[in-house]
């Protein structure tokens, strides 16, 4: 090669070097770990607020689910207002004072 074209090459890989500098020649490598950290903090975030919302719908459920079996048993025979005084009543010769 001649001198002309040969500092020509010598230029232009001078000129593209920065770009095949790695993550922590500045201020590439800061600006590019800052975003990655960012981006992972709100992926973090989005997962957390996720899991915390299946918690809470499954709580939820649960809670219903509770008080549909209480209700149901509470209810389970109507007739029976006084579970204690039907007991009473079978019962003969009880002195009530």
């Amino acid at each position: 090669m001649n001198e002309p074209e040969n500092t020509r090459w010598h230029n232009l890989i001078a000129l593209s070097a920065p770009t095949f500098t790695g993550d922590d020649a500045p201020p590439y490598g800061f600006v590019t770990s800052t975003m990655a950290r960012l981006r992972e903090e709100t992926r973090q975030v989005e997962l957390a607020e996720r899991i915390g919302m299946r918690a809470l719908f499954a709580s939820l459920a649960l809670l219903f689910i509770t008080a549909m079996v209480t209700l149901g048993l509470q209810y389970h025979d109507r007739s029976d207002l006084e579970p204690g005084l039907r007991g009473i009543v079978q019962v003969e010769n009880v002195q009530l004072s």
